[in-house]
Order: C-alpha cells, then sequence, then structure tokens
C-alpha cells in the first residue's frame, strides 16, 4: 500500500531526517507531500505519530494506487534527494576545511610569534657578550646606519603588530580578507626579518637559526592562504524540491 500524506508548512532539513525513508516533496502552494510505501496499518500509524510530534497540522490521508505513485516516481524522487544530500555534505565539508584552515592559520602565527619573541629575548641577554661593538652601537642610539627615535620604535611596534593581530584575525575574518590579510602580512614579515639578518646587531648563530625558522613559517603562510581557494555556497531548498 502506499499512502499519500499532506501536512500544512514545508519540512527543513533537520525535520526531514524524522522520515528518513520517505519521499519528500515540497509543493509550490507551502504545503508538503509525504509519500510512503506501508506493509501495514501499524507502520502508517508510526508515519502519522511523527507527522504529530513535529507539530505540523495534517491535512490529508490518501490511499493511492500504485500507478498514482509508482515506485519509478519515488526513485526518482528518492535520487534527487540524494543529489541534494550529496551537494549538502560537499558544502559542509567545503565549510569544514575552511574553519579548519582559519585555525591552522591561527596556529603558525602563535608559532612564529614564539620564535620572534625568544629570538628577541636571546639577542638582549647575550648580545652584550657576543657582540660588543653592536650592543655599544645600540646603546648610542643607533642599529647599524639607522638612529633609534621613537618613529623607528613605533614603526617596530607596528609591525610586531600585525603578526599578534593575524593570531585573531585569521580566525574570524571572512575568506577574501583573511587570505589577503595572511599574504600581506606573511610578505612583510619575511620581509623584515630578512632584513634584520643585514645589520651587525644580529650576526649570531642563535638568531640565524630563529630567523630561518621564522622565514620558513611566514612563507609557508603566504603559500597556505595563496592556494586556499573558495569554498562553494550551498544553496536552500526551493519549492518543487524533493528532501528526506
Amino acid at each position: 500500500m502506499v499512502y499519500q500524506i499532506r501536512i500544512k508548512g514545508h519540512l527543513g532539513r533537520q525535520l526531514a531526517d524524522w522520515f528518513e525513508g520517505l519521499a519528500i516533496t515540497l509543493e509550490d502552494n507551502g504545503e508538503t507531500l509525504l509519500t510512503c510505501p506501508v506493509v501495514d496499518q501499524a507502520a502508517l500509524y508510526g508515519v502519522l505519530r511523527k507527522v504529530r510530534d513535529v507539530g505540523m497540522p495534517l491535512l490529508s490521508v490518501v490511499c493511492v494506487k500504485p500507478d498514482q505513485a509508482s515506485a519509478s516516481d519515488v526513485n526518482e524522487r528518492i535520487n534527487i534527494v540524494q543529489k541534494n544530500g550529496g551537494e549538502k555534505m560537499k558544502t559542509t565539508n567545503k565549510i569544514t576545511e575552511m574553519k579548519d584552515r582559519k585555525v591552522i592559520l591561527s596556529t603558525l602565527w602563535i608559532f612564529a610569534l614564539f620564535n620572534y619573541v625568544y629570538a628577541d629575548i636571546l639577542t638582549l641577554y647575550f648580545n652584550p657578550v657576543l657582540q660588543k661593538e653592536a650592543t655599544k652601537q645600540l646603546l648610542s642610539g643607533h642599529v647599524g646606519s639607522l638612529q633609534i627615535t621613537q618613529g623607528f620604535v613605533l614603526l617596530g611596534a607596528v609591525l610586531l603588530e600585525t603578526a599578534i593581530a593575524m593570531v585573531l584575525l585569521s580566525r574570524v575574518l571572512k575568506y577574501r580578507a583573511n587570505r589577503w590579510a595572511n599574504i600581506i602580512v606573511g610578505v612583510l614579515q619575511t620581509a623584515s626579518v630578512a632584513w634584520s639578518l643585514t645589520g651587525p646587531l644580529y650576526w649570531n648563530l642563535f638568531y640565524a637559526f630563529f630567523a630561518a625558522i621564522e622565514i620558513a613559517c611566514t612563507l609557508f603562510i603566504v603559500w597556505y592562504a595563496w592556494t586556499w581557494r573558495q569554498p562553494e555556497e550551498g544553496g536552500a531548498l526551493t519549492s518543487g524540491q524533493s528532501s528526506v
């Protein structure tokens, strides 16, 4: 026996999960048609109890002939459902991949910052012994040919803050802004670390070690963001489409 149950309103995807195995058609008049083959009255009552539990008004229950709701028609609707479900699954996977990539980028910036901090701590601690002349030059107010001024230190603070901000921004920015922010800041940080290796203040093996790790990390961030492809947006069900 095949029954067609008509209810008022459209079933959402979550509610549709309650009616697994049934063909569900969302009609243009705002109603939902459930087509269900049942083996006996007990199975029919089970479906009706589910309709009651979702709280949607029941409009009609009609027993139809097989030629009115043929197996091929039901199968066709199920195929549409499976197609929509597959598209939804792909969209869900894309969204999950986007969230994972945001977390990875944020973690990479944390890793880079730890290297920045410890490289600077060791430089300040050991340079008075390892780089005496450079330390004297620093204390006199110069870094190489550059004079240390309020503006110079502020510029360094702003540059460092861009890396700190990316820990948060990598998680909260939307795709396009997120991708380009990581690329731009990654390039800036790579260039600044590479430039720091040209000054006498940082001619230390330990600093070169940290710098190599920092440059590798920020270059990877640039590559990882550059190869980030925008996830496809999934569409909602429209009238006349079927779902389960």
